[in-house]
């Protein structure tokens, strides 16, 4: 049995990471992203933030593990994803990821998630949704 045979419209998936200080050197390593606003906290502090501000991309990461590991199938392919930014996220947050099945089409084995990041303060910092085939 695959996810379109178990899954239904508002069933709920969550991931939770915490914003580390390796992953922000491990992002910017691999990004090659050496925006000040990320890297110094100085800068960021200057710009008006209590912090240095986490990547955005961040949360398509945690994104992609969500679909990727968190839907108990290992058969999905992301197909799209969009993410609002409405709050930064910084050094040592706790974001929850929770995506909620909004669209099943079996005709096309095409799911759509709604996706919510909140903070360890359950405020709102993102939101944004993602298809992606059953394969």
């Amino acid at each position: 049995m695959g996810l379109l045979d178990t899954a239904n419209v508002g069933d709920i998936f969550e991931r939770q990471l915490i914003i580390s200080e390796d992953l922000m050197k491990k992002f910017s390593n691999i990004s090659g992203d050496l925006n000040p606003l990320h890297t110094n906290e100085k800068f960021a502090k200057n710009k008006g933030f209590p912090g240095r501000v986490v990547y955005g991309n961040i949360l398509n990461l945690m994104l992609s593990a969500l679909v990727g590991m968190d839907l108990n199938n290992d058969s999905v392919m992301l197909l799209s994803q969009r993410i609002d930014y409405k709050k930064p996220v910084f050094l040592n947050d706790k974001i929850i990821a929770t995506g909620t099945i909004s669209v099943i089409s079996k005709a096309v084995r095409v799911v759509e998630l709604s996706i919510r990041f909140v903070n360890q303060e359950e405020v709102l910092v993102a939101k944004g949704s993602c298809s992606f085939k059953c394969i």
